[in-house]
C-alpha cells in the first residue's frame, strides 16, 4: 500500500511539474496577455500574466495592469493571489475525489460490519460534499479572476 501512495504522489508531482506547451491570448493590442494551456492538473501561479510565448511575465509596473504604481502592483498581486487560490481549492477537490475512492475501498471491504459501512458512508457523503463545495468555489474565484483581469 505505501509503494501505491508513493508512486501516486510521484505521478501527481510529475503533472504539476510539466511545462506550459501552449499558450492563448487574452486581450488585443500591446496590452494581451497570454494564459497557459497546460495539461498539468494545477494552474499555473502565472496564469493571465503571460506577455508573449517566450514566457516573458508582465513586472508589477507593467503599463498594461493600470495608471499608477500603486494600481499596478495591486492588480498583479491579485492575479497572483487568485491563482493561488485556485490551486489551493484544485487541492481541496483532489483530495474529495481520493476520500469518495477511500470510503468506497472501507465500504467494499467491511463485509458483514454495520458499524463500518456506517462509517464508510459517512466518509463518502462528507467527501462529496467537499467536493461540490470545492467546485463551486474554484468557478467563483475563476469568475472574480476573470472580471479583474
Amino acid at each position: 500500500m505505501k509503494n501505491i501512495v508513493v508512486g501516486f504522489v510521484l505521478f501527481l508531482s510529475f503533472l504539476v511539474i510539466s511545462p506550459a506547451p501552449i499558450a492563448a491570448a487574452v486581450g488585443s493590442g500591446p496590452c494581451k496577455t497570454l494564459s497557459p494551456q497546460t495539461i498539468a492538473i494545477f494552474p499555473a501561479w502565472y496564469d493571465g500574466l503571460l506577455k508573449d510565448n517566450k514566457g516573458t511575465i508582465l513586472s508589477p509596473g507593467d503599463p498594461c495592469l493600470g495608471k499608477d504604481t500603486g494600481e499596478q502592483f495591486g492588480k498583479w498581486l491579485t492575479i497572483i493571489a487568485m491563482n493561488i487560490v485556485k490551486m489551493i481549492l484544485y487541492v481541496v477537490g483532489y483530495a474529495s475525489l481520493i476520500f469518495i475512492i477511500w470510503g468506497g475501498f472501507k465500504y467494499m471491504t467491511q463485509g458483514d460490519n454495520s458499524s463500518g459501512t456506517v462509517a464508510a458512508r459517512k466518509t463518502i457523503q462528507n467527501a462529496i460534499i467537499g467536493l461540490v463545495l470545492s467546485i463551486m468555489s474554484v468557478s467563483i474565484v475563476t469568475f472574480i479572476a476573470g472580471s479583474i483581469q
